[in-house]
């Protein structure tokens, strides 16, 4: 059966044998088969849970390393695990212990704790670097994506197999004064979204396996950004501070294990974050060719819930469009997401040493068609933006697809 997916394992933990009276005198506390996904962890027929650790009354040893290859969904798993012990017959339950050892393979994604950026990728396309003339802009950005990944860590418990849907409301306003600040404009934009997410995932490390849905509703964190706009010719350029404040709905994780469910999506993050980014735009309005592009990145403070500090996230976003006489616009837009060091603190070096991974760092890369429209209804400016990114290349995230409405006015 092993040799139907043949490939060359991996090999990552190898133990020497425990004694009970080890573990009872603390030498060894029961984290340590924790990390093994050994406690309360059900699949099939075979349970093994606080029985096990009260049952080990002779010596017990891992007669192998785990060993994990391909299964043939193409998702990691570990298809070998022997587990001796003269008090418990697992004997030839060999697949059932596998099953719940599974997320010891480093391919599966844990990074950027809850498996979205903070920085909300996409953002900045047509005219990203250009502040316009004084006056109140309001935008409402309906942000529909979905996306999957092979394990995730949210509100500090790690997740199987969670598929994630999310519909985002995000109403924002720009207020650009009538001055001029370090030869430029300034502005100030105020973002408050609002956000239904919906999740199914098939298990919690350590608790139990099987099919559960969570949903959430609510407002996520709010963000505030003060800019500088400049303008030269068809050049036109920005600089911009974002806050993000940890106002948006988040509990750490609760598993009910009797119930066999899980409440461990978030809306917000749970610690402060900023973002400077700069922003630059090319529009010959000649021929109507813009070239756009924001480049930034997101330094985090560390989540206090959960002891767990994101890397900073570098992020570019580009755009290439056609402007035409008659109010529209067409082309592509697309992005590039980072981190180039390793998330830290004791949540995620729990992470790392629970799950035998090597690296926290994620990235992602997203790329898709954009569509406006500019005109006016009466005296009043409207602009209608529509565009589709999908996601490739992407590690230690959720990989989405992403259709993107704003509805824009100008007062």
């Amino acid at each position: 059966m092993i040799n139907r997916y043949a490939q060359k394992p991996c090999q990552f933990f190898k133990f020497k044998t425990v004694k009970v009276s080890e573990i009872e005198h603390k030498r060894l506390p029961l984290s340590y088969f924790r990390n093994l996904q050994l406690s309360r962890y059900r699949y099939g027929r075979l349970t093994l849970s606080g029985h096990f650790q009260r049952n080990l009354t002779q010596t017990t040893r891992l007669a192998e390393p785990f060993l994990c290859w391909p299964c043939a969904k193409g998702r990691n798993c570990v298809s070998l695990a022997h587990v001796l012990s003269e008090s418990i017959a697992v004997k030839k339950n060999y697949a059932a212990l596998a099953a719940s050892v599974f997320m010891l393979c480093p391919s599966l994604g844990l990074a950027i704790e809850g498996g979205t950026q903070t920085y909300l990728l996409g953002i900045r396309d047509s005219l990203a670097g250009v502040v316009p003339p004084a006056g109140i802009y309001f935008n409402n950005d309906l942000v529909l994506y979905s996306g999957e990944v092979s394990a995730l860590v949210l509100g500090g418990v790690g997740v199987v197999d969670p598929d994630l849907s999310v519909a985002l409301w995000r109403p924002n306003v720009t207020y650009v004064f009538d001055a001029a600040l370090w030869g430029g404009t300034p502005a100030i934009n105020l973002s408050v979204p609002v956000a239904h997410a919906s999740m199914t995932a098939q298990g919690v490390v350590g608790e139990f396996s099987g099919a559960f849905t969570d949903k959430i509703t609510g407002f996520g964190d709010l963000s505030i950004t003060p800019m500088v706009g400049w303008h030269n010719g068809n050049l036109h350029t920005s600089a911009s501070l974002t806050f993000y404040l940890p106002t948006g709905k988040y509990a750490p994780a609760s598993v009910d294990v009797a119930g066999r469910s899980a409440s461990v999506l978030n809306l917000g993050k749970n610690r402060f974050a900023v973002d400077p980014t700069f922003s630059l735009t090319y529009l010959d309005p000649i021929n109507g060719l813009e070239f756009s592009g924001a480049l930034g990145v997101t330094i985090s403070d560390e989540n206090s819930a959960t002891q767990y500090q994101t890397a900073p996230e570098f992020h570019f976003e580009g755009a290439v469009l056609q402007h035409l006489p008659n109010g529209w616009a067409i082309g592509a837009t697309g992005y590039a997401y980072q981190q180039f060091s390793e998330d830290s603190g004791t949540g995620a070096e729990n992470i790392k040493a629970g799950l035998g991974l090597s690296s926290l760092k994620s990235r992602a890369f997203g790329l898709g068609p954009v569509v406006t429209y500019s005109t006016t209804i009466g005296n009043q400016p409207v602009n209608f933006k529509a565009k589709y990114i999908k996601e490739f290349d992407v590690s230690n995230a959720f990989k989405v697809d992403k259709f993107w409405f704003t509805l824009g006015f100008v007062f």
